[in-house]
């Protein structure tokens, strides 16, 4: 797949209209699809730039932006008391090009969604920095009870999440923020995966001091807060999508 080809794909993954894309990389709406035409090639600043918007930046190495995450999680939430780094202030200006958060960084009434949605494709939960798959078997709750009786510190996310914020969604990916994942993989009995392979998995991710923040306990289960397990939930796969909108009441159950 060449550049051209590749930044169009996943604009359409990412749900950008080529306005969109142009606003958050401040180029004009006719360089996009002039790029996308393959009748320009772009500077390579600004096909990082472009590249790293949707998610899949030049020399991608596999890790997830948290930038994103820490940036929306602040717009929702300013109580949060995160620092405004200067990666979370990219992602707070080109989101404000698109209309979805305002000038102090705030979210706009009525993109909430759309904000949760930008960051968790930025973010997505296979790519987060540190996380490691497991084999398939243990449920959340599983890992819960041994997290629990073992004293580690931890809060699930994902499907499991979803479902103790509003009971509908499936689970099938047991997605867990930890302190340490090799204690948890140890208290829990949790078998590596093999490299390459696909299928279901356990996914443990190291605390990264945002995402695990505003952690709650539901039904004797720690969980992420509500707006982090929507994000991750657009981030994830198969119909994690569905669970972010089920759980935002834009879906029926």
């Amino acid at each position: 797949m060449n550049l051209a080809e590749r930044i169009s794909t996943l604009r359409r993954a990412n749900g950008l209209s080529a306005r969109q894309l142009a606003a958050l990389v401040d180029v004009a709406p006719t360089t996009v699809t002039r790029i996308e035409a393959g009748q320009v090639s772009p500077s390579f600043n600004l096909a990082q730039e472009i590249l790293a918007v949707l998610g899949e930046p030049i020399g991608f190495t596999g890790t997830a932006d948290v930038n994103a995450i820490a940036a929306a999680r602040l717009a929702l939430d300013p109580t949060l008391g995160l620092e405004v780094t200067q990666g979370v202030d990219a992602w707070r200006q080109r989101w404000a090009r698109i209309g979805l958060i305002d000038v102090t960084g705030g979210a706009i009434n009525g993109m909430e969604a759309d904000l949760m949605f930008r960051a968790g494709r930025a973010a997505r939960l296979t790519r987060r920095p540190g996380a490691v798959d497991f084999k398939a078997g243990p449920t959340a709750y599983d890992i819960a009870e041994a997290l629990g009786t073992a004293t580690i510190e931890y809060a699930v996310t994902g499907d499991t999440g979803a479902n103790r914020y509003r009971s509908g969604a499936g689970e099938a990916w047991p997605v867990v923020y930890v302190e340490d994942v090799e204690r948890t993989a140890e208290a829990a009995g949790l078998t590596l995966r093999e490299p390459g392979s696909f299928g279901m998995r356990v996914t443990l991710i190291p605390f990264d001091g945002v995402s695990e923040l505003g952690r709650t306990t539901i039904d004797g289960i720690t969980v992420v807060e509500r707006d982090q397990v929507v994000i991750d939930a657009y981030g994830g796969i198969d119909r994690m999508a569905e669970q972010a909108d089920i759980l935002l009441g834009r879906r029926v159950a």
